[in-house]
């Protein structure tokens, strides 16, 4: 029975489109042109955070960047958190359960579609998010062929590379918290803290990783330049590199707060 349900989780504003009746949206964008978006994935993120874990995220990431944006004095409208995505890095995680994702082909049709839609609604520029790294090479096809054919103005923001350097200042952990890690469960505890389960995590770093150092050698939406896409080695990983356990909420706002804040530099260098 409906009544018996329970509450799984709160969403909090300020309002995204998803959230808007037609009429806000209009009043919205009589002085407004710019749509944040975000596209994430269904996937493994080991035993403690939901499948969704990059939708959840994405949700909080496009009303940061609007906060953002609004105290620079650029209006904006927290757009869509797409929750699919292409197939997650079978480089490192090849054997997970539970994924659901796109072909890249799909993916590049799914978001030109949404972006055109969205530009015919009236939209002109649009700051385009990854909360799931992998989607970042199809983006990229989508803000180029969607420029080069239709002069739409946006840009692509990975805010992964440039965040190299922070998180060591504000974790619990100085080594690489990867796909799930501290950082990363620290911003779902945010997002959606009644679907994280800690409990039991224990830390797991690839036992690999460093054996061959090669000058800018990582996956390149990591802030490496090497593109990598399909297994070398046996994955042993649980679905997360890092120690998801030692994550707080604390630390999920202060990274929300750095991650926003950068996207939004960079939207107001190219786009205003």
């Amino acid at each position: 029975m409906i009544q018996d349900w329970k509450t799984l989780y709160s969403v909090k504003g300020p309002k995204s489109i998803t959230e808007m009746t037609a009429v806000e949206l209009k009043e919205a964008m009589k002085d407004c042109d710019t749509v944040i978006l975000s596209f994430g994935a269904i996937e493994n993120h080991g035993q403690h955070l939901p499948l969704g874990a990059d939708w959840f995220q994405a949700n909080i990431l496009i009303r940061r960047v609007y906060e953002e944006l609004l105290a620079m004095g650029h209006k904006s409208i927290p757009g869509l958190a797409v929750p699919f995505g292409v197939q997650t890095n079978k480089f490192e995680r090849d054997h997970l359960f539970g994924n659901c994702y796109l072909n890249e082909k799909t993916f590049i049709e799914m978001a030109e579609d949404l972006i055109l839609a969205l530009h015919e609604t009236g939209f002109q520029r649009f700051v385009l998010c990854l909360n799931h790294s992998e989607n970042h090479s199809a983006l990229n096809v989508v803000a180029k062929d969607l420029a080069n054919r239709f002069g739409i103005r946006s840009i692509v923001a990975d805010w992964v590379p440039p965040h190299n350097d922070f998180w060591p200042k504000v974790l619990k952990n100085a080594d690489h918290q990867g796909h799930g890690g501290e950082d990363e469960t620290a911003c779902v505890m945010v997002a959606v803290p009644e679907l994280v389960h800690v409990e039991g995590c224990t830390p797991y770093y690839d036992p690999e990783a460093d054996k061959k150092p090669v000058k800018m050698g990582g996956l390149y939406y990591y802030g490496g330049s090497v593109g990598v896409f399909m297994p070398v080695r046996e994955d042993k990983s649980p679905g997360y590199i890092g120690n998801p356990a030692d994550a707080t909420p604390d630390e999920g706002i202060v990274c929300y707060d750095a991650y926003a804040n950068w996207i939004a530099q960079v939207a107001d260098k190219y786009l205003f």
